[in-house]
């Protein structure tokens, strides 16, 4: 009995496995078309998600840059407003990847 559920148990494992790994595949910025992401407006090196910022706060901005070059956003109110081709608007936010800022899109 338990030879024959072995090669079932096997099977689903590595399908489980299978779907597991597609379902973590994203869409990365590279694959995106040129035209839909936010240009980045700096060149220095990043090390996390968090040294990325719009280059406007309160998600107005309309580019992507470093945050030692990012606008200041302390003490600002934000409106809630949503201005057109803006990065958080155009459903975009700022990421570090590889080594550089970029927008990730949906």
């Amino acid at each position: 009995m338990r030879r024959t559920r072995l090669p079932r148990l096997v099977a689903r494992a590595v399908a489980g496995l299978t779907l597991g790994f597609l379902a973590g595949c994203d869409l990365g910025v590279e694959d995106l078309p040129i035209g839909d992401t936010p240009p980045v407006l700096s060149d220095q090196v990043c090390y996390d998600d968090s040294d990325c910022v719009a280059n406007a706060c309160c998600g107005e901005g309309t580019a992507i840059t470093h945050r030692d070059v990012g606008p200041s956003c302390a003490g600002v109110r934000c409106d809630g407003s949503c201005p057109p081709n803006s990065v958080d608007c155009g459903r975009c936010i700022p990421t570090c990847r590889n080594a550089r800022c970029a927008a990730a899109c949906q």
